[in-house]
């Protein structure tokens, strides 16, 4: 019980399945179609593997080709944080070492995805990752290397570092890259704020719900990516509902607005298209449902 307590709270910097496995999923690409549509995960858990070795062969193959790097890392991603992190968040706490396991596995598939990614983004801008953003002279021509068409990579790109960094906040070479990070997503997001029916917005809610101030964080900013990433799928996504529970209504103490953006989140009809993501979101608005006090 300790250990979930103190978890939950050193987790104020990512909330507890990192990026929210409806968000990350919800950006794959055309190639992962099926694999949205799919209701039972214990399916797409086991045929995700396949798909992710033959991505990485193509891109063993041709290593300098920045889509085959993209493909491969977003499979990293997507299994690590959906299957892996997922899994582990759902797990009672008698399971301390599969949960371990699990978030280790998951670490380990989120640093393969920023090794693929962050020479990418240098290929583009030589020592990007040491840009000092907050000075806008010197932010701006490194930005200006990226335009609309590469949301999706500044997505990934960034989603891949913040889960590495969320997996183990002590680790500073990771640390040192989140500047970067949260460059390339607000990047992304001012380029193609609706790219991909929305994924930024849900994406922002935990990013800027679950980064403490200084690094970035901001409530109001958060609640605003919400509304917005609710106004993008028509309120039929429980996604947002969900990472704005454990983002944002935790860290502001909000124990009713935790338990109402839950039981919305739970009410939603499935949609044929997002079977695979509406049911993770499900799943994990069920254990924070019934780990309420542990929270507040």
């Amino acid at each position: 019980m300790m250990h979930r307590i103190q978890n939950a709270l050193a987790l104020a910097v990512v909330a507890a399945a990192t990026l929210g496995s409806c968000a990350v999923l919800r950006a794959g690409s055309y190639a992962t179609e099926v694999f949205m549509r799919e209701g039972d995960p214990a399916l797409a858990q086991a045929a995700l593997p396949t798909m992710m070795k033959a991505s990485e062969a193509l891109q063993l193959a041709d290593p300098q080709n920045e889509g085959k790097a993209l493909t491969t890392a977003t499979l990293y991603v997507m299994y690590a944080n959906a299957f892996l992190d997922g899994e582990a968040f759902i797990l009672p706490d008698e399971e301390y070492e599969r949960k371990r396991e699990l978030s280790l596995r998951a670490k380990a598939l989120y640093l393969r995805a920023t090794a693929l990614l962050v020479p990418a983004v240098e290929r583009r801008y030589p020592g990007f990752f040491a840009v000092d953003f907050g000075d806008p002279g010197k932010a701006a021509p490194a930005l200006a290397k990226f335009s609309k068409k590469d949301a999706g990579f500044l997505y990934w790109s960034a989603a891949a570092i913040l889960s590495a960094f969320a997996s183990d906040p002590m680790d500073f070479e990771t640390a040192g890259l989140m500047a970067g990070a949260l460059a390339l997503f607000e990047r992304a997001l001012a380029l193609d704020p609706d790219w991909n029916g929305g994924s930024l917005h849900e994406l922002g809610i935990t990013v800027y719900g679950s980064l403490p101030a200084d690094l970035g964080g901001s409530k109001e900013k958060a609640k605003a990516e919400f509304d917005a990433a609710v106004a993008a799928t028509g309120g039929a996504s429980p996604g947002p509902y969900v990472s704005y529970a454990s983002s944002v209504c935790v860290a502001l103490g909000d124990a009713e607005g935790f338990e109402s953006s839950l039981k919305k989140a739970l009410s939603l009809e499935d949609r044929p298209g997002s079977a695979l993501m509406d049911s993770l979101a499900r799943r994990k608005a069920r254990r924070l449902l019934a780990d309420t006090a542990l929270y507040f």
